[in-house]
Protein backbone atom coordinates (compact mmCIF):
# COMPACT_ATOMS: atom_id res chain seq x y z
CA UNK A 1 0.00 0.00 0.00
CA UNK A 2 1.34 3.41 -0.96
CA UNK A 3 0.53 7.05 -0.67
CA UNK A 4 0.07 8.25 -4.22
CA UNK A 5 1.45 11.58 -5.46
CA UNK A 6 -0.27 13.22 -8.41
CA UNK A 7 0.96 16.14 -10.51
CA UNK A 8 -0.97 18.83 -8.66
CA UNK A 9 0.15 17.47 -5.30
CA UNK A 10 3.81 17.53 -6.33
CA UNK A 11 3.60 21.10 -7.60
CA UNK A 12 1.88 22.28 -4.44
CA UNK A 13 4.36 20.62 -2.10
CA UNK A 14 7.33 21.95 -4.05
CA UNK A 15 5.79 25.40 -3.90
CA UNK A 16 5.57 25.25 -0.11
CA UNK A 17 9.18 26.28 0.21
CA UNK A 18 8.78 29.38 -1.91
CA UNK A 19 8.52 32.77 -0.26
CA UNK A 20 5.75 33.91 -2.61
CA UNK A 21 2.50 32.26 -3.61
CA UNK A 22 2.74 29.78 -6.46
CA UNK A 23 -0.58 30.95 -7.91
CA UNK A 24 -0.15 33.17 -11.00
CA UNK A 25 -1.39 36.76 -10.91
CA UNK A 26 -4.19 35.83 -13.30
CA UNK A 27 -5.33 32.18 -13.34
CA UNK A 28 -6.91 31.03 -16.59
CA UNK A 29 -10.67 30.70 -16.94
CA UNK A 30 -12.05 27.16 -16.99
CA UNK A 31 -14.12 26.39 -20.09
CA UNK A 32 -15.97 23.19 -20.98
CA UNK A 33 -17.22 21.89 -24.34
CA UNK A 34 -20.52 23.80 -24.20
CA UNK A 35 -18.67 27.09 -23.75
CA UNK A 36 -19.70 27.55 -20.10
CA UNK A 37 -16.91 29.49 -18.42
CA UNK A 38 -15.67 29.94 -14.84
CA UNK A 39 -13.35 32.93 -14.30
CA UNK A 40 -11.36 32.21 -11.10
CA UNK A 41 -10.39 34.95 -8.67
CA UNK A 42 -6.59 35.13 -8.09
CA UNK A 43 -6.88 35.90 -4.36
CA UNK A 44 -9.29 33.05 -3.87
CA UNK A 45 -6.98 30.64 -5.70
CA UNK A 46 -4.04 31.77 -3.56
CA UNK A 47 -6.06 31.03 -0.43
CA UNK A 48 -6.98 27.57 -1.74
CA UNK A 49 -3.35 26.77 -2.44
CA UNK A 50 -2.35 27.98 1.03
CA UNK A 51 -4.90 25.56 2.53
CA UNK A 52 -3.87 22.75 0.20
CA UNK A 53 -0.14 22.57 0.91
CA UNK A 54 -0.17 21.61 4.61
CA UNK A 55 -2.94 19.08 4.08
CA UNK A 56 -0.98 17.34 1.33
CA UNK A 57 2.07 17.30 3.56
CA UNK A 58 0.01 15.68 6.32
CA UNK A 59 -1.27 13.04 3.89
CA UNK A 60 2.26 12.29 2.79
CA UNK A 61 4.02 12.31 6.16
CA UNK A 62 1.55 11.43 8.93
CA UNK A 63 2.17 7.80 9.92
CA UNK A 64 -1.10 7.41 11.84
CA UNK A 65 -3.21 6.73 8.75
CA UNK A 66 -2.91 5.47 5.19
CA UNK A 67 -4.68 6.45 1.99
CA UNK A 68 -4.54 4.20 -1.06
CA UNK A 69 -5.39 5.38 -4.56
CA UNK A 70 -6.36 2.44 -6.78
CA UNK A 71 -7.37 2.37 -10.43
CA UNK A 72 -10.50 1.28 -12.25
CA UNK A 73 -11.70 1.38 -15.85
CA UNK A 74 -14.73 3.63 -15.51
CA UNK A 75 -15.20 7.23 -14.31
CA UNK A 76 -17.00 7.69 -11.00
CA UNK A 77 -17.63 10.22 -8.28
CA UNK A 78 -15.14 9.94 -5.38
CA UNK A 79 -17.89 9.24 -2.81
CA UNK A 80 -18.99 6.18 -4.77
CA UNK A 81 -15.54 4.54 -4.72
CA UNK A 82 -14.36 5.35 -1.18
CA UNK A 83 -13.80 2.56 1.32
CA UNK A 84 -12.75 3.29 4.92
CA UNK A 85 -11.61 0.64 7.36
CA UNK A 86 -10.03 1.75 10.60
CA UNK A 87 -7.21 4.17 9.85
CA UNK A 88 -7.00 3.23 6.16
CA UNK A 89 -8.94 4.76 3.30
CA UNK A 90 -8.98 3.38 -0.22
CA UNK A 91 -10.39 5.29 -3.15
CA UNK A 92 -10.68 4.26 -6.80
CA UNK A 93 -10.15 6.53 -9.78
CA UNK A 94 -10.32 5.99 -13.52
CA UNK A 95 -7.02 4.83 -15.06
CA UNK A 96 -6.83 7.79 -17.44
CA UNK A 97 -7.76 10.46 -14.88
CA UNK A 98 -4.23 11.06 -13.60
CA UNK A 99 -4.76 14.79 -13.05
CA UNK A 100 -7.83 14.17 -10.89
CA UNK A 101 -5.88 12.09 -8.39
CA UNK A 102 -5.24 14.90 -5.93
CA UNK A 103 -8.92 15.82 -5.64
CA UNK A 104 -9.85 12.18 -4.98
CA UNK A 105 -7.01 11.85 -2.48
CA UNK A 106 -8.18 14.94 -0.60
CA UNK A 107 -11.76 13.71 -0.51
CA UNK A 108 -10.59 10.44 1.02
CA UNK A 109 -8.47 12.33 3.54
CA UNK A 110 -11.26 14.61 4.70
CA UNK A 111 -13.73 11.74 5.00
CA UNK A 112 -11.16 9.70 6.93
CA UNK A 113 -10.41 12.63 9.22
CA UNK A 114 -14.15 12.97 9.86
CA UNK A 115 -14.32 9.29 10.83
CA UNK A 116 -11.43 9.88 13.25
CA UNK A 117 -12.98 13.04 14.69
CA UNK A 118 -10.07 15.12 13.38
CA UNK A 119 -11.58 17.06 10.50
CA UNK A 120 -12.23 20.38 12.28
CA UNK A 121 -8.62 21.70 12.02
CA UNK A 122 -8.77 21.26 8.24
CA UNK A 123 -12.24 22.77 7.88
CA UNK A 124 -12.87 25.16 10.76
CA UNK A 125 -15.88 26.54 8.89
CA UNK A 126 -17.59 23.17 9.46
CA UNK A 127 -16.60 22.56 13.08
CA UNK A 128 -19.03 20.13 14.64
CA UNK A 129 -20.88 19.50 11.36
CA UNK A 130 -22.07 16.03 10.45
CA UNK A 131 -24.18 14.29 7.84
CA UNK A 132 -25.20 16.42 4.88
CA UNK A 133 -23.69 19.61 6.31
CA UNK A 134 -20.30 17.94 6.64
CA UNK A 135 -20.44 16.42 3.15
CA UNK A 136 -21.39 19.79 1.70
CA UNK A 137 -18.44 21.46 3.42
CA UNK A 138 -16.06 18.77 2.15
CA UNK A 139 -17.31 19.13 -1.41
CA UNK A 140 -16.95 22.90 -1.26
CA UNK A 141 -13.27 22.31 -0.53
CA UNK A 142 -12.88 19.66 -3.23
CA UNK A 143 -14.49 21.98 -5.79
CA UNK A 144 -12.03 24.71 -4.76
CA UNK A 145 -9.08 22.37 -5.24
CA UNK A 146 -10.37 21.23 -8.64
CA UNK A 147 -10.80 24.85 -9.73
CA UNK A 148 -7.23 25.54 -8.59
CA UNK A 149 -5.95 22.60 -10.59
CA UNK A 150 -7.89 23.47 -13.74
CA UNK A 151 -7.14 27.21 -13.69
CA UNK A 152 -3.60 27.30 -12.31
CA UNK A 153 -1.91 23.93 -12.88
CA UNK A 154 -3.55 23.17 -16.25
CA UNK A 155 -4.97 19.83 -15.14
CA UNK A 156 -7.04 17.93 -17.70
CA UNK A 157 -10.82 17.88 -17.38
CA UNK A 158 -12.42 14.94 -15.55
CA UNK A 159 -16.18 14.83 -16.07
CA UNK A 160 -17.30 13.80 -12.54
CA UNK A 161 -15.32 16.66 -11.01
CA UNK A 162 -16.43 19.11 -13.71
CA UNK A 163 -20.02 18.39 -12.69
CA UNK A 164 -19.17 19.10 -9.06
CA UNK A 165 -17.29 22.30 -9.85
CA UNK A 166 -19.87 23.79 -12.19
CA UNK A 167 -22.74 22.85 -9.87
CA UNK A 168 -21.04 24.62 -6.97
CA UNK A 169 -20.13 27.71 -8.99
CA UNK A 170 -23.68 27.98 -10.38
CA UNK A 171 -25.41 27.68 -7.01
CA UNK A 172 -26.60 24.10 -7.47
CA UNK A 173 -24.31 22.26 -5.06
CA UNK A 174 -27.18 21.07 -2.83
CA UNK A 175 -29.12 19.81 -5.85
CA UNK A 176 -26.04 18.04 -7.16
CA UNK A 177 -25.38 16.31 -3.84
CA UNK A 178 -28.96 15.13 -3.55
CA UNK A 179 -28.97 13.97 -7.18
CA UNK A 180 -25.78 11.95 -6.79
CA UNK A 181 -25.93 10.73 -3.20
CA UNK A 182 -29.35 11.62 -1.84
CA UNK A 183 -29.71 8.10 -0.48
CA UNK A 184 -26.97 8.95 2.05
CA UNK A 185 -28.96 11.93 3.36
CA UNK A 186 -32.65 11.11 2.86
CA UNK A 187 -33.96 13.41 5.61
CA UNK A 188 -32.00 16.43 4.35
CA UNK A 189 -33.02 15.62 0.76
CA UNK A 190 -36.71 15.41 1.65
CA UNK A 191 -36.58 18.72 3.57
CA UNK A 192 -34.85 20.40 0.66
CA UNK A 193 -37.40 19.12 -1.86
CA UNK A 194 -40.29 20.22 0.37
CA UNK A 195 -38.82 23.70 0.93
CA UNK A 196 -37.58 24.32 -2.64
CA UNK A 197 -39.51 22.07 -5.05
CA UNK A 198 -38.70 24.36 -7.98
CA UNK A 199 -34.97 23.72 -7.59
CA UNK A 200 -35.28 20.17 -8.92
CA UNK A 201 -36.62 21.49 -12.23
CA UNK A 202 -34.17 24.39 -12.31
CA UNK A 203 -31.25 22.07 -11.70
CA UNK A 204 -32.34 19.75 -14.51
CA UNK A 205 -32.69 22.64 -16.96
CA UNK A 206 -29.34 24.10 -15.97
CA UNK A 207 -27.62 20.73 -16.21
CA UNK A 208 -29.02 20.13 -19.71
CA UNK A 209 -27.75 23.53 -20.85
CA UNK A 210 -24.32 23.13 -19.24
CA UNK A 211 -23.53 19.47 -19.97
CA UNK A 212 -26.03 18.55 -22.71
CA UNK A 213 -27.53 15.70 -20.71
CA UNK A 214 -30.51 15.35 -18.45
CA UNK A 215 -28.61 14.96 -15.18
CA UNK A 216 -25.41 13.76 -13.51
CA UNK A 217 -23.78 11.17 -15.71
CA UNK A 218 -22.00 8.85 -13.30
CA UNK A 219 -24.64 7.72 -10.82
CA UNK A 220 -24.30 3.95 -10.16
CA UNK A 221 -27.06 1.88 -11.68
CA UNK A 222 -29.85 1.11 -9.25
CA UNK A 223 -29.36 4.28 -7.20
CA UNK A 224 -32.62 6.08 -6.33
CA UNK A 225 -33.45 9.28 -8.23
CA UNK A 226 -33.33 12.67 -6.55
Amino acid sequence: MTRSIGGLLLLAVLGAGCSSAAVPVQPRSVVIFTGERIPPDPERMAAVEEWLRPQLEDIERNPSFLIQVSRQDTPAYPWDTLLIEGDTARIFIQHTAVDAETAFLLYAHLRLMAERGEVDPWMPEAAGAEGFALERAILMRIADVWLLGRSVFDTQAHAPLEELLYSRESGFLDAFIFATQGDRFPDARDRWRAESPERVTEFGEWFEQTFERAGPGFIPSGSPAM
